[in-house]
């Protein structure tokens, strides 16, 4: 009695370049469905706020105040990518762009609440609490320096 082990399968090349047919297919749709998404969004937004989403942020017309309520609206739900999907909604919805601009660059601001959140999660072992809280750090700056030298181009550029 001879016992032989059966040889490993080799995929062949067919199977290799049909799962990246797949793969590209998959994130064509997934970018379709985002796109949908926010429309959607759009759609909702305009449907419950009717022509009045203008008179909602009436108050953030003010660069300084639509930075403080990115950063104020991405602290309270901790996702600076859904407050700037719900802007981007308003914008559909009758939001002009130029008030929503400062408040995207206070999501951005925003997102160091969350990030030092996260490194604080770390506190129990030092040299990770040190690497999470210096990557936050890296962060925060990079987001401060961006909005210090965009926001006063976004005011002046902006009748």
């Amino acid at each position: 009695m001879s016992t032989s082990t059966p040889a490993p399968s080799v995929p062949s090349r067919r199977t290799k370049g049909s799962r990246s047919f797949y793969s590209w297919i998959a994130v064509v749709l997934l970018v379709y469905l985002l796109i949908v998404a926010v429309g959607v969004i759009g759609s909702g937004f305009k449907v419950a706020a009717g022509d009045r989403a203008k008179d909602l942020f009436a108050f953030a017309t003010n660069p300084f105040l639509g930075l403080v309520v990115g950063i104020v609206a991405t602290a309270l739900i901790q996702s600076s990518s859904r407050v700037t999907s719900i802007v981007v909604g308003l914008v559909s919805g009758g939001l002009p762009v130029p008030t929503v601009v400062p408040i995207v660059m206070g999501a951005n601001i925003g997102t160091w609440v969350t990030n030092t959140l996260v490194s604080i999660g770390h506190v129990g072992d030092k040299a990770e609490f040190t690497r999470a809280f210096a990557a936050a750090t890296v962060l925060d700056m990079f987001n401060l320096i961006a909005v210090a030298l965009f926001l006063p181009l976004e005011i002046f550029s902006i009748p």
